[in-house]
């Protein structure tokens, strides 16, 4: 029988689950600002999300479930979307419909030369688990004049990882199982140190860089 954590866990993955792509189809935040409302969205843009990085994503969606559905006082909701391969027209489209959220507070995305400069320019924290992080540095990809692309917040796996997972999923994790949980985690974790700030882009950005 389930204990009761281990059922909340559930319920928030079931939840996850649920939810759908997210994003408007119009407009998009710009320079970072305040999310309205006690609830945050964290994106994840990844090629083929329900396939081969099926585990990554479900990864991402354990950490969330890890931490209650929740960071610091806020709700957290998340979101999945399709990146595409090397496609610059797809990746472009993805990156706006998830800028176009008025939720967003981070996104999972790998930094390539469309992604950094469409969340830079958003003023949004961009944690790259893989991509060309030299883009990171580069002024002609940052029209903001300011550090947004991160790589993986160090840290080690929590005990029962792979218990939990195969609970969850029904099956063994991948390693890239273990990337998503960390980018997830570190988000959370950002939004958290940025306390009552938590809903504010540029006070998670910050937060993230000076863990």
């Amino acid at each position: 029988m389930a204990t009761p954590a281990r059922r909340r866990a559930l319920a928030v993955l079931a939840a996850l689950a649920l939810a759908g792509c997210g994003g408007q189809s119009e407009g998009g935040i710009s320079g970072g600002g305040k999310v309205i409302g006690r609830t945050v969205t964290v994106y994840s843009l990844t090629p083929d999300p329900a396939g081969a990085n099926r585990d990554f994503v479900d990864g991402e969606k354990l950490a969330l479930a890890d931490a209650g559905g929740r960071a610091g006082a806020l709700a957290v909701n998340f979101s999945s979307l399709e990146l595409g391969g090397d496609d610059a027209k797809t990746q472009a489209q993805a990156a706006r419909r998830a800028i176009s959220d008025p939720q967003i507070i981070a996104a999972i995305v790998n930094a390539t030369t469309v992604t950094v400069p469409l969340f830079n320019a958003a003023g949004l924290l961009q944690v790259a688990p893989d991509g060309d992080l030299r883009l990171a540095s580069d002024p002609h990809a940052l029209p903001s004049g300011r550090r947004t692309v991160a790589t993986l917040a160090p840290g080690t796996m929590p005990s029962g990882f792979e218990d939990r997972f195969r609970a969850a999923f029904g099956r063994d994790p991948e390693p890239s199982a273990q990337e998503g949980y960390r980018a997830m985690r570190g988000i959370l974790q950002a939004i958290g140190r940025a306390g009552a700030g938590g809903n504010d882009r540029t006070r998670v950005l910050d937060a993230y860089f000076t863990a």
